[in-house]
């Protein structure tokens, strides 16, 4: 089963506005509830942005999450029955830097170090992830309004969770003013700018981290502290809504279905627990400012 989701969410996927797609001249606020009945529920605040300088090909930005996590373990003499955490923050700084082959084609080449932990205890050893990529573009401008885009990469990150290879596969049209569509990895959407004030855009979503995080065995005297990697992947579908009420200014709403949840806790990069998960309602809400 596991396999079938990841080789869906290769091909059918969109990184958030926080992947790959990255709107240059942007400050966003967010929140999501990931609500399930059963096992975990998750409760998720980000914070994030991106400058793109003169030049146009170098840009940085960088991303905040706070994530909540509503378990109720008791202690006992078990590891894996003794993570207490209930928060996970993380953050990633990004470059980009491209360059221009010829007058279709460019190539990017990015890093993203990330800081994710609970922070609790000796988190260093474990709270640290680098990621990196790069990827080709071809660019077509077409009759009227229309362009379109073939990306084509791959990245070493913890776009699926536990740090891996991920192959980068994306083709991108803007037919005209109000219909634009992508397909493939890091994103694929359907967007339909209603007017200047209103945007749909149905989407296929990914979220994930792969964090540090601390676990206490045994009672008083004899408790011990462990470090333990914990990775999470969300997958969910969401119809995104759009309302452009002042210059730059937009508030953003999506409402959805969390598909597929995955969260291991690893050890010494053997899996030691899969907590359960089951497939929930997904809710956002946000405001963005483009520059």
């Amino acid at each position: 089963m596991r396999a079938v989701v990841t080789i869906i969410c290769l091909f059918l996927v969109i990184a958030g506005i926080w992947g790959q797609e990255k709107f240059p001249e942007m400050i966003q606020l967010e929140y999501s509830i990931n609500k399930s009945n059963e096992g975990v529920n998750v409760y998720q605040t980000r914070i994030g942005g991106s400058k793109v300088f003169a030049t146009g090909n170098f840009r940085i930005g960088v991303v905040a999450d706070a994530y909540k996590f509503d378990m109720d373990y008791t202690y006992t003499s078990a590891a894996v029955e003794d993570m207490h955490f209930t928060e996970v923050y993380t953050l990633r700084p990004e470059v980009f830097v491209s360059y221009l082959l010829d007058d279709a084609w460019s190539f990017t080449a990015y890093v993203q170090p990330e800081i994710a932990s609970d922070f609790h205890g000796n988190w260093t050893g474990e709270g640290f992830n680098m990621g990196y990529g790069g990827y080709f573009t071809r660019l077509w401008k077409q009759p009227g309004e229309a362009v379109s885009s073939l990306v084509i990469g791959g990245e070493y990150s913890t776009a699926f969770g536990k740090l891996r290879f991920v192959p980068v596969l994306n083709y991108k049209r803007k037919i005209n003013t109000h219909w634009e569509y992508a397909l493939g990895y890091p994103y694929t959407y359907l967007s339909w700018n209603i007017n200047p004030k209103h945007t749909i855009r149905p989407v296929l979503d990914l979220d994930a981290f792969y964090a540090g995080v601390n676990a206490v065995t045994g009672y008083f005297a004899d408790a011990e502290s462990l470090l333990y990697k914990l990775s999470y992947l969300n997958f969910n579908g969401r119809i995104n809504y759009e309302y452009f009420f002042n210059r730059g200014w937009n508030l953003l709403a999506g409402l959805g279905y969390s598909i597929h949840n995955e969260l291991d806790l690893y050890r010494d990069d053997t899996k030691v627990h899969t907590y359960d998960m089951a497939s929930s309602l997904y809710i956002s809400l946000g405001i963005k400012y483009k520059f």
